[in-house]
């Protein structure tokens, strides 16, 4: 490894699997302390055993005032914050005649409002020492569309257009804002009704034997993890305000 997060203090959220959880495992083996957000304490446990660098912090990121204690916590334990990975995430999937508005709302929570909180707790502590990195976990959803995951592409357009105004915003503080937008995965996400939807005939025919991925295979959460490494470390200094697409080149083929 190359320690590019040596001493580097790193907030990560939905650490409990998939992006996230190869983000966390990643941030310690680069030399970071990683405070880990989700819900599965029993999982953030299972990381805390594999690295002592990892600190289970287990909460739902729709309770702010838990966000709150996690962010005061790590200030007076470690004293600064330095990167923080928004990554927390789910999707109902139905079509938009059979949603609700409580879905939709449940959504934009979770997804896009957890988001602003933990932005809003984090940025002044990076102003006062006027460093950080913030990398906001995104999908091709947000610029392409299917039609039963209304909500998430919702919040994953609104991460991205979003992020580009506090780009700008924390500019003049050293703070760098970018997105993260991976394609098909295979993670928990991918499976859908008890079906790993990578694993598909379907997807095995269109995706893989007719290339409309490119590189002809899911992604991993690994390969995002190397992806979000770069962005929260000193070796990026002059990207802010971008949307980095993970995609295997799905989205070029639309």
């Amino acid at each position: 490894m190359s320690h590019a997060l040596e001493n580097r203090i790193a907030i990560v959220t939905g650490a409990s699997s998939g992006i996230g959880q190869a983000t966390a495992r990643r941030f310690a083996a680069e030399g970071a302390v990683v405070i880990a957000i989700a819900r599965r304490a029993d999982r953030l446990n299972e990381l805390r055993a594999e690295s002592p660098r990892i600190e289970p912090f287990p909460c739902d990121v729709t309770d702010h005032a838990a966000l709150e204690s996690c962010v005061a916590q790590t200030i007076q334990r470690h004293g600064r914050i330095d990167v923080l990975v928004n990554n927390a995430g789910f999707s109902f999937y139905e079509r938009h005649t059979e949603s609700t508005l409580e879905h939709w709302r449940q959504t934009m929570a979770v997804n896009l409002e957890a988001m602003y909180v933990l932005a809003k707790l984090v940025a002044p502590h990076m102003i006062a020492q006027r460093y950080g990195r913030i990398v906001n976990v995104s999908s091709t959803q947000s610029i392409a569309a299917e039609p039963v995951v209304g909500a998430y592409a919702a919040t994953k357009g609104g991460i991205n257009a979003w992020s580009r105004s506090l780009a700008v915003d924390l500019a003049e503080y050293g703070i760098l804002v970018n997105v993260v937008a991976p394609g098909c995965i295979r993670t928990e996400m991918s499976i859908i009704n008890g079906v790993d939807e990578t694993t598909t005939p379907d997807f095995q025919e269109w995706y893989v034997r007719r290339r409309k991925i490119p590189l002809a295979r899911p992604g991993t959460s690994e390969e995002v993890a190397n992806t979000i490494l770069f962005l929260s470390g000193d070796q990026c200094s002059y990207i802010t305000g971008q949307t980095l697409v993970v995609d295997g080149g799905l989205s070029i083929t639309f």
